[in-house]
């Protein structure tokens, strides 16, 4: 069984390689649990699966407030449009339900010193530094317009995924709050279809790195400690956290495996990720580390069509 145990892991690249593949999750006699694409006879077997529903969800009307800033008709679609996207990721691919969801609101400044104003006055403290930031109290995302116009669309994706996690399923860790974030500023509509663009910066900062936290190390971080490390480390962690995510959903088995996280936590668990893990990711966290580093060898791919 040992053996069999590391053939599965070793072969994790090819397994689930079509959307129909099944996968089986099993407990031998000695209380190890097992994953593979193969029907036993031996054992009592369950097949895992994410937590399909029917959509009831349809496109929010989003409200986008300017303060003393002009954007064209183009612009404000855009936003709408790109922050509606990301409530279609959830939705569709993670099977996330919006059924009672209140949309955001998206407040833009016109400059950074005002930003900081306003969120003083709604915070009541002084803010941490940021270009945009999710706050709970009105379900509003401020930012302020960046001479990067694009740069300033693309915070608001990110912030709108921290909106949606932070409704559903707020005790998600925040290596994958933020590796979610992340690659929602890449996720575009082309040809009905929704495609997650590599973030470059998150990549490169990856592949500069001669030395990364390992999975085993990064996903038993604690929370304040995830944040600790990353201001102490030049925001390294979320580099990484943002490519591991996008290492995860270029494949079905990490999409998969997700969208069975984000659930556990939006059924409340408080497991740390790294049990997670073991419990949900076929070969465990040996099997996720194997095939990450596959991955950083091979240097990924340029986009996912989901």
């Amino acid at each position: 069984m040992r053996l069999f145990y590391i053939l599965i892991v070793l072969s994790l690249v090819v397994i689930t390689s079509s959307v129909q593949a099944e996968i089986y999750r099993w407990v031998d006699e000695n209380g190890k649990i097992h994953f593979g694409d193969k029907k036993s006879k031996k054992y009592d077997q369950t097949t895992i699966k994410p937590d399909i529903h029917k959509s009831t969800w349809k496109r929010f009307d989003i409200s986008v407030n300017l303060v003393n800033v002009e954007l064209s008709q183009d612009e404000i679609e855009r936003i709408q449009h790109d922050v509606n996207n990301i409530y279609q990721f959830y939705d569709q691919v993670m099977f996330f339900d919006f059924f009672k969801t209140i949309p955001v609101k998206i407040h833009i400044e016109n400059n950074k010193e005002n930003y900081y104003q306003h969120l003083r006055q709604v915070l009541g403290r002084e803010p941490s530094p940021s270009r945009g930031m999710y706050i709970r109290k009105g379900h509003q995302i401020v930012v302020y317009i960046r001479e990067d116009r694009n740069g300033t669309f693309e915070t608001i994706k990110h912030e709108a995924s921290h909106a949606i996690i932070d409704s559903i399923a707020p005790g998600t860790p925040v290596w994958l709050n933020e590796g979610l974030a992340e690659q929602m500023e890449t996720l575009v509509v082309d040809d009905q279809a929704l495609v997650i663009h590599r973030h470059l910066a998150n990549h490169q900062q990856v592949n500069r790195q001669q030395s990364l936290l390992s999975l085993r190390q990064l996903l038993d971080l604690q929370n304040s400690e995830w944040r600790n490390h990353s201001a102490n480390s030049n925001f390294i962690l979320q580099a990484q956290s943002g490519e591991l995510v996008y290492f995860l959903l270029s494949s079905n088995t990490g999409r998969s495996f997700i969208s069975r996280v984000l659930h556990e936590y939006k059924r409340g668990n408080r497991k740390r990720s790294l049990y997670l893990v073991n419990e949900n990711y076929v070969g465990d966290i040996m099997g996720m580390e194997i095939n990450w580093q596959r991955w950083l060898t091979s240097g990924g791919i340029e986009s996912i069509s989901l």
